[in-house]
């Protein structure tokens, strides 16, 4: 079970401040106007050995100053941007030498760096699917399941590792952690919003895709009492946990998502404001 909400300011920073994650993306990007972007032509584009450009991605190389350079130059990134990428290279180089143990900071680059998780719908999607009886650990398993590339699976997998989310035994991709939440009542980001986005496409997508036997897509129109809408969000987040958990118990076929949405289609009236101050 994920519950996804928000990202805060600092998570959203905290991405554009990594040259790997922001190098990422700049390739899956490219892969999703085109399913058949390689990571060769990717390499190609930049100038550089597609061996060189796979290990940067996986974290078993870094990336040198001049390399950054080169590569934000040719992406156009921005003098802006590629000064954050250079002074954080230089700040890691010079602090190689010390490694951070403390359980503490972990768990606080995990939040950090969670908006990499969480900007495309598909992470969670691969983290339920290392529940169901069938799961193979394959990126393009995955990628043929969840209708995405096998590139964009790669990187989700290795991102998906990198924040110990997720793990390999035994040549087996396994969760880490199975209970995950954003929630933080009261605050939104464009990333979430952006998420929120695509999940909604995807439910409008399964109006015509997908058989009325395996959906429910519903709706309901009221004239409600607004200052019972604090409640409303409580009864609702307690009955998507508790549907989560009766949905679980049992054998796990398929990965679904549940989507809920509460929201005005009316402006307040004068009597209400007025009521409220």
């Amino acid at each position: 079970m994920n519950e996804i909400n928000v990202t805060t300011k600092s998570q959203y920073l905290s991405e554009h401040r990594d040259f790997r994650i922001w190098l990422q993306q700049q390739f899956t990007s490219r892969c999703k106007r085109n399913p058949k972007y390689s990571l060769r032509a990717f390499a190609q584009m930049l100038k550089m050995d597609a061996s060189s450009v796979s290990q940067i991605f996986a974290g078993k190389r870094k990336a040198s100053t001049r390399v950054i350079s080169k590569i934000c130059d040719t992406l156009s990134a921005g003098p802006v941007l590629k000064t954050v990428f250079l002074n954080e290279a230089k700040a890691k180089f010079k602090n190689s030498k010390y490694k951070v143990t403390d359980k503490k900071a972990a768990f606080e680059l995990l939040a950090e760096d969670a908006f990499a998780v969480i900007s495309e719908w598909y992470h969670f999607a691969i983290l339920e699917l290392a529940n169901v009886n069938d799961f193979k650990s394959q990126a393009s398993w995955c990628a043929n399941v969840l209708g995405i590339s096998t590139a964009e699976a790669q990187i989700a997998i290795e991102r998906l590792k990198r924040l110990s989310l997720m793990k390999e035994e035994d040549g087996r991709l396994i969760r880490t952690n199975r209970l995950l939440t954003n929630f933080k009542p009261g605050i939104t980001s464009s990333a979430h919003k952006n998420l929120q986005r695509q999940i909604l496409k995807m439910a409008i997508e399964a109006i015509d895709h997908v058989d009325a036997e395996d959906k429910d897509i519903t709706c309901m129109t009221m004239a409600i009492d607004i200052k019972k809408i604090p409640a409303a969000r409580k009864v609702i987040s307690k009955f998507r946990r508790e549907l989560t958990e009766f949905l679980e118990e049992g054998s796990r076929s398929q990965v679904y998502q549940l989507a809920i949405q509460l929201y005005p289609i009316s402006k307040r009236t004068n009597k209400e404001v007025s009521d409220e101050y």
